[in-house]
C-alpha cells in the first residue's frame, strides 16, 4: 500500500487515537499472528448427497454475479474477477487495490447467509440432506480459514454479520431437537460450530472500531457480539453481554440524530443499521434483555426517517455509499428491498400501523425475527395508505429534517377512467459530508436533490458501483460533478483522500426555510473563492419546483451544472427547454436558465447496485465567471 495513504490517514487521527491504534498494532500483528499459529487441524468433510449430485444446483446472487450453493464453495474466490485472495496472515493482505480482485465480493459469499437459506429448507422438509449439507459448508469453511488465516477474518463486521446469521440458523434448525435426532450433528455442533461461535465472540471483543473507525462497523460488532451472549454460553458471557448492551446504547445516540437521521450520510447504509438495533432489540427481548426507552426512542425516529425518505414505490434517494449489505437475508433470488421489509418489521416491533403502508407485506424476514404471533399482530392491522401523517413542521406532507429536505405530494387522478395513484418526491440534501474525520461512506454531493415522479427514479443520484477496485471510476460515483449540484473549477467539494477517505470536509447551513422552500450553502470551495447557495422551492398547486442557484466569485472560476437522469429516462432538448419522458411519456417539463449553454451528454453512469453499472445522460453546462462576478441561474421543474 502506498506510503501517502498512511500520512493522510493520519492526519485524520486525534491524539488519543495514535495510543488506541499503537495498541490495536500490538493486538493484531503480535498475539493475533500467535493465535494464528495455533490453529486447529482441518476436520474431515461430512458428505452430502446434495454436494455429490452433479444435477443439483441452485445459484444464490452475489451482487452481479452468483455462487452456486449445492456445491463445493471457494471461499477466498472473488466472484467479479476469478482472482483469489491468499490464505495469509489476514492482517497483511491488500484489500485496498485490486492485486486479489475485490474483497467485497469475497466477504459477502462468506457472511453466508445462504446457510439461512439451507436452514429453512431443512425446516420446511426435514430432509436431512439439507443438514448434511449445512455441516458440509461449516465445516468446509472452517478447514479453509483457521483462525486468522485469510481475508475473511480481516475485518470485524464480517465476524459479527456470521454470528448473527448463525444465530437465526441455529432456531431454524432447532439445534436441540437435531442434536437429539443425530448424533452425527451432534459432534458436529461440539466439535466444530460451538468452538467456532467462541472464536468469533472473541475476535469480535478484541477488535472494536474505535475513533474515527467508530461507524456501521462499531455498530455492527457490538450488536453480534450481544446477540451471540443472549443465545449461547461464552466464555465471559455475562461481561460480554454488559458490554455490547452498554455498545449499542451509545452508539444508537452517537450515530443517529434525535430525528433519527443516520450521521454518515450514506441512504442505503440506513436499512443496514437499523436492522443492527432492531435484530438486537428482538433478540434481546426474547432473552429477557430489555434496552433502554432512550433506545426505543431513538429506533423509532430512525424508522420514522427511514419511512419518510422513501417513495411511493419504496425506492430511497441514493446519496452517500450503497453496497447492498444485510444483516439478514433468508431469500435466495433478485434484489431484496429491505426498506419495505423493515416497514413490516417496525409495524410489528411499535405495535403502529403508520408503518404498515398499503403494499407492506409480510416476509420470511420478518417471520424469522417474530414468529407466529408477529404475523398475527401485522395482518390485523389497517394498512395506512403511504403511511405518511402531516409534518408537524410543514403541515404537510413535506418533511424536513436537519440537512435533508423532502418535499411530496400526492392525490389520486382520473387516467383514460382509471383512479390512478400520482406522487411528486424530491429529496435535497444539504447534510454534512459524513461521519467523523474521514466521513468514509459520504460523497461530495452537497446541495444535491433527486427528483421521483408516481415512483419512477427521473433525476437521480448516481450510485456507488465499487469501493476499493476501479479506481477512476470510484472517483467519478463520489465525485461533485456526478451529482446534480455545482462543480467549480472541475474539483469536489472536499478532499478525497482515498477510496473511503475524505479531508477538508465542507459544512452546510440552512439559511432560511418555509413550508414550501429551503435556502441551504455550503463553504466546500472557500479555498477557489466561490459561495454556492440554493433555493427549492415546491409550488405545490401547479407542481413545480424551482431551483434557485447563487454563485459569487473572488476569484476566476469555472461552473459546470449537471442533472442527471435515470437511465430509462429519454431527454429531447429545444433551446432551454427539455421534456422528460420515460416510456413515452412525458414526466417533466425543464425550463433550464437561458444564460446557461445546456447539452445532453451520454458519458454519464448509473448504478443502482453495488458491482452494477450502466450508462446514461445528463444535461449540462459550463461557463467561465470573472472576479467579481455574481448570478443566479433558475432552473424550473414542471412535473406533468
Amino acid at each position: 500500500m502506498k506510503i501517502s495513504w498512511y500520512i493522510k490517514r493520519l492526519k485524520t487521527f486525534s491524539f488519543g487515537e495514535v495510543f488506541y491504534r499503537v495498541r490495536q498494532r500490538v493486538q493484531t500483528h503480535v498475539l493475533d499472528k500467535r493465535l494464528m499459529k495455533r490453529a486447529v487441524p482441518p476436520f474431515d468433510l461430512p458428505k452430502s448427497s446434495i454436494i455429490e449430485d452433479e444435477t443439483a444446483h441452485l445459484e444464490y446472487p452475489i451482487f452481479d454475479k452468483s455462487v452456486d450453493i449445492f456445491k463445493k464453495i471457494d471461499w477466498h474466490l472473488d466472484l467479479s474477477t476469478g482472482r483469489r485472495f491468499p490464505k495469509s496472515f489476514a492482517h497483511k493482505i491488500d484489500i485496498r487495490s485490486d492485486q486479489y480482485g475485490s474483497a467485497k465480493h469475497v466477504w459477502e459469499v462468506n457472511r453466508m447467509q445462504f446457510m439461512l437459506h439451507i436452514a429453512m429448507l431443512y425446516k420446511k422438509s426435514h430432509d436431512v440432506k439439507y443438514l448434511d449439507l449445512f455441516r458440509y459448508h461449516l465445516t468446509s469453511w472452517l478447514n479453509e480459514n483457521l483462525y486468522m488465516v485469510g481475508v475473511n477474518w480481516y475485518s470485524n463486521i464480517e465476524v459479527n454479520l456470521r454470528l448473527i446469521c448463525w444465530f437465526f440458523c441455529w432456531e431454524t434448525l432447532d439445534v436441540g431437537t437435531a442434536c437429539a435426532e443425530s448424533a452425527e450433528f451432534e459432534e458436529f455442533v461440539t466439535e466444530v460450530w460451538e468452538p467456532l461461535i467462541c472464536e468469533h465472540a472473541e475476535y469480535s471483543f478484541n477488535h472494536p472500531s474505535l475513533y474515527s473507525s467508530a461507524n456501521n462497523h462499531l455498530i455492527s460488532e457490538y450488536a453480534g457480539l450481544f446477540v451471540a451472549a443472549c443465545a449461547w454460553n461464552l466464555p465471559y458471557r455475562k461481561a460480554r453481554l454488559n458490554y455490547a448492551k452498554a455498545g449499542l446504547e451509545r452508539e444508537i445516540l452517537a450515530q443517529n440524530t434525535e430525528e433519527g437521521v443516520n450521521r454518515e450520510e450514506a441512504a442505503e447504509y440506513i436499512q443496514f443499521i437499523d436492522d443492527f438495533f432492531l435484530i438486537a432489540a428482538v433478540v434481546g427481548k426474547r432473552a429477557g434483555v430489555e434496552f433502554s426507552d432512550a433506545y426505543n426512542k431513538r429506533l423509532y425516529s430512525m424508522a420514522c426517517y427511514l419511512n419518510s425518505m422513501l417513495d411511493c414505490k419504496f425506492n430511497y434517494p441514493m446519496y452517500g455509499d450503497g453496497d447492498d449489505g444485510f444483516v439478514l437475508r433468508p431469500d435466495a433470488g433478485g434484489h431484496f428491498n429491505n426498506f419495505k421489509s423493515l416497514l413490516a418489521s417496525f409495524a410489528v416491533y411499535f405495535d403502529s400501523n403508520l408503518f404498515k403502508r398499503a403494499d407492506v407485506v409480510w416476509d420470511d424476514k420478518n417471520e424469522l425475527l417474530f414468529g407466529k404471533k408477529g404475523r398475527e399482530k401485522f395482518e390485523s392491522m389497517k394498512d395506512s395508505g403511504l403511511g405518511l401523517s402531516p409534518s408537524p413542521i410543514t403541515g404537510d406532507e413535506n418533511r424536513f429534517y436537519n440537512g435533508h429536505y423532502i418535499f411530496r405530494k400526492s392525490w389520486n387522478e382520473d387516467v383514460d377512467g382509471y383512479n390512478a395513484f400520482r406522487e411528486i418526491y424530491l429529496h435535497f440534501d444539504a447534510a454534512p459530508l459524513g461521519f467523523l474525520s474521514i466521513a468514509a461512506h459520504g460523497h461530495a454531493d452537497a446541495l444535491s436533490f433527486i427528483l421521483h415522479v408516481d415512483g419512477l427514479p427521473i433525476l437521480v443520484d448516481p450510485g456507488t458501483f465499487t469501493y476499493h477496485t476501479h479506481k477512476d471510476l470510484r472517483r467519478y460515483f463520489v465525485s461533485t460533478l456526478a451529482h446534480n449540484t455545482v462543480c467549480v473549477n472541475g474539483k469536489n467539494q472536499a478532499n478525497q483522500a482515498g477510496p473511503t477517505m475524505w479531508l477538508n470536509h465542507y459544512r452546510c447551513q440552512m439559511e432560511d426555510a418555509g413550508k414550501v422552500f429551503v435556502i441551504a450553502r455550503h463553504d466546500g470551495y472557500k479555498s477557489e473563492g466561490v459561495v454556492h447557495s440554493r433555493k427549492v422551492e415546491f409550488l405545490r398547486e401547479n407542481n413545480e419546483f424551482v431551483i434557485t442557484d447563487k454563485l459569487t466569485f473572488s476569484k476566476k472560476a469555472t461552473v459546470e451544472i449537471p442533472f442527471h437522469l435515470h437511465p430509462s429516462v429519454i431527454a429531447e432538448l429545444q433551446g432551454s427547454t427539455a421534456v422528460l419522458k420515460v416510456a413515452g411519456v412525458a414526466k417533466v417539463q425543464m425550463i433550464l436558465d437561458e444564460k446557461l449553454p445546456y447539452e445532453v451528454r451520454d458519458d454519464g453512469w448509473y448504478s443502482e447496485h453495488f458491482g452494477e453499472k450502466i450508462p446514461t445522460k445528463f444535461l449540462y453546462a459550463k461557463m467561465n465567471c470573472p472576479v467579481g462576478y455574481s448570478e443566479s441561474f433558475v432552473t424550473r421543474l414542471k412535473v406533468l
